[in-house]
């Protein structure tokens, strides 16, 4: 099994501009995210039925829940004033 791993960083100093900029920025975010989420459900069924039939997970499956989870994780963390660190727009493998 893998473990997901997520660092945020945070700060006690916060910019009041960052957080005008955060209430534009979060809506992209959450459309992105409420996109990702979607397909997750398609890809916890794929990965159910994988198991199911074949008795293992997808990799690639298994590899894009991580990324979507990460990405829900850091956005999330920024929406709600945790940290100042902008997650990209569109999420990032690795």
């Amino acid at each position: 099994m893998q473990t997901i791993r997520t660092s945020v960083n945070s700060a006690p100093e916060a910019s009041r501009f960052e957080l005008l900029v955060r209430l534009v920025y979060t809506i992209p975010l959450a459309i992105v995210t409420y996109i990702l989420m979607l397909l997750s459900g398609l890809g916890w069924l794929l990965n159910w039925g994988s198991i199911l039939i074949r008795g293992r997970r997808s990799v690639r499956v298994s590899a894009f829940l991580n990324l979507a989870f990460d990405y829900l994780f850091k956005s999330s963390a920024y929406a709600f004033g945790t940290t100042d660190e902008r997650p990209p727009i569109i999420p990032e493998s690795g």
